[in-house]
């Protein structure tokens, strides 16, 4: 497939996977408890944050094709860098839902996040299992404490 299409392609999956998404909560028949946020919320929340992302991409590709820039040789080179770290972080992310159901949410997600900060060229080791770590403990007592998520 030809560069200048990809992000047109890229785009056009994420809204429609959005919209998908938002589709598929509406069918869910959860009754809403008192207090509490309704089952629905958060994954709408990402939803809607995948259709606005999708979104923005297709109006930056649709300008930018307007404009007719011309690509210089070096402007090519970081696409393909970029190409790259977008299908090592997909393949860290298959790996870590695969690891996710074999050993929980504890133990890869610092693994996770510490390899993807090492593929996008953050080389301060320190920083970055303090990083780790301290996202994951971010999330987790986000999800546990704040949105009551049981594992």
């Amino acid at each position: 497939m030809k560069k200048k299409y990809m992000e047109y392609c890229s785009a056009l999956v994420l809204i429609a996977f959005g919209a998908w998404g938002w589709y598929e909560t509406s069918s869910w028949n959860v009754p809403v408890s008192s207090g509490r946020l309704a089952p629905t919320t958060y994954p709408r929340i990402l939803f809607t944050a995948i259709l606005f992302f999708g979104g923005v991409i297709l109006v930056r590709t649709l300008v930018k094709t307007l404009l007719q820039k011309q690509a210089s040789g070096e402007l090519e080179q970081l696409v393909d860098i970029h190409l790259l770290h977008v299908a090592g972080t997909v393949v860290l992310f298959v790996l870590y839902i695969l690891a996710l159901r074999a050993f929980g949410f504890l133990l890869p997600t610092p693994i996770f996040l510490f390899l993807s900060m090492l593929l996008f060229g953050e080389r301060k080791w320190p920083r970055m299992v303090l990083i780790s770590v301290a996202g994951t403990l971010v999330l987790y007592l986000f999800f546990v404490r704040l949105l009551h998520v049981h594992f």
